[in-house]
C-alpha cells in the first residue's frame, strides 16, 4: 500500500536554518530547525534509534529559539508534539514506518538536487563542521536510510 504522507525538505546551506515538511490530507507538520550542521546529525541518528527501539522518545530542539519537537513511538505510531514556547502545542500522529518511508524519500530528494546541482560531494574545503550537509551529516544520513531498507 502506497503512503498517502509527502515530505519536502528546505535547508539555507548559507545559514543552516531549514524546514522539513511532512503531511497527509488531514495533517500539515512543519519541523523548523536551526544550525543543520547539528541538528540534523542527531536527528537522523534519534529516528534511527527510534526505528531499532533503542530509544522510544526523544526532544528536537529548534536551535535559535524555545520551541521543541517531542518524538514518541508507540507501537507503530509516532506522536509528534511542536511545543511553542511561551505557549501552545499541536500534537501529529502518523504511521511510524509511513512517517520514516516519506521522510526518508524527502531527504533523498534533497540530497539527490544537491548531488545534481554540484553541492555535494563537498569539497575539502567545504567540509567543515558547521557547513549544513557536512560528512558528518550525510553519514548520519546514509546510515539511517540504509537500516530502514533492511
Amino acid at each position: 500500500m502506497k503512503s498517502s504522507l509527502s515530505c519536502s525538505v528546505t535547508i539555507d546551506l548559507d545559514d543552516g536554518d531549514g524546514e522539513i515538511i511532512v503531511s497527509d490530507k488531514n495533517q500539515n507538520l512543519i519541523i523548523s530547525i536551526g544550525l543543520a550542521a547539528i541538528t540534523l546529525r542527531n536527528f537522523f541518528s534519534d529516528l534511527n534509534a527510534l526505528y531499532t527501539y533503542k530509544k522510544t522518545k526523544f526532544k528536537l530542539e529548534h536551535y535559535g529559539s524555545a520551541d521543541y519537537y517531542l518524538f514518541v513511538r508507540d507501537s507503530n505510531v509516532i506522536r509528534i508534539e511542536e511545543v511553542r514556547k511561551p505557549g501552545g502545542r499541536d500534537i501529529y500522529k502518523f504511521n511510524l514506518m509511513d512517517f520514516l518511508f516519506s521522510f526518508e524519500q524527502g531527504f533523498q530528494k534533497f540530497f539527490t538536487k544537491l548531488k545534481k546541482d554540484g553541492v555535494l560531494p563537498l569539497d575539502d574545503g567545504m567540509d567543515d563542521f558547521m557547513y549544513p550537509v557536512n560528512k558528518d551529516v550525510t553519514d548520519s544520513f546514509n546510515s539511517f536510510s540504509k537500516n530502514l531498507k533492511k
